[in-house]
C-alpha cells in the first residue's frame, strides 16, 4: 500500500508538473500570438501611415511644379515687359537726340494738372486714360 501511495504521489506529481509545464505553455503562447497581433496591428497602422505622407508628398511636388512654371511665366512676362520699356526709353532718348523740340519737352517739368491727373489714375488703378485732367496748369517747380 506504501508502494502505490508512493507510485500515485510520483504519478501526480508529474501530472501535475506537466499539467504546470502545459498551462505556463499555454499562457506564454497566449503572450506571443497577442504581441504578433499588436505588431501586425502597428505595422498596418504605420503602413497607413506612410501611404498618406506619400501622397501628400506627391501633393506638394505637383504644388511645387506648378508653383515653378506660374513662376518661370511671371519671368517672362517681365523680361517682356522689360523689354518694352528698355525699348520705350531708348526710343524716347533717340526722339529726345533727334528732335531740339522733343529734348525740351522731356527735359521740362510735368504740368500740375496732368501731375495730379496721373497720380489720381495710379491710385484709382482705373487705368482710365480717357479721363483728362480739368486744366493743365502751370509746370510744377
Amino acid at each position: 500500500m506504501a508502494q502505490m501511495i508512493a507510485r500515485l504521489k510520483a504519478q501526480s506529481i508529474g501530472l501535475l508538473i506537466g499539467g504546470l509545464t502545459l498551462t505556463a505553455a499555454f499562457f506564454y503562447w497566449q503572450h506571443v500570438t497577442g504581441e504578433r497581433d499588436a505588431y501586425r496591428a502597428e505595422a498596418e497602422r504605420q503602413r497607413d501611415r506612410a501611404e498618406i505622407l506619400l501622397e501628400n508628398q506627391q501633393y506638394q511636388r505637383q504644388q511645387i511644379r506648378t508653383l515653378n512654371e506660374s513662376l518661370a511665366e511671371r519671368d517672362r512676362t517681365l523680361s517682356a515687359i522689360a523689354t518694352d520699356i528698355s525699348a520705350s526709353k531708348a526710343a524716347l532718348e533717340q526722339l529726345g537726340e533727334r528732335d531740339e523740340e522733343a529734348r525740351d519737352w522731356l527735359d521740362s517739368d510735368v504740368p500740375g494738372g496732368i501731375a495730379d491727373w496721373v497720380r489720381q489714375l495710379q491710385a484709382d488703378g482705373s487705368g482710365d486714360a480717357r479721363s483728362l485732367p480739368d486744366s493743365a496748369g502751370a509746370p510744377d517747380k
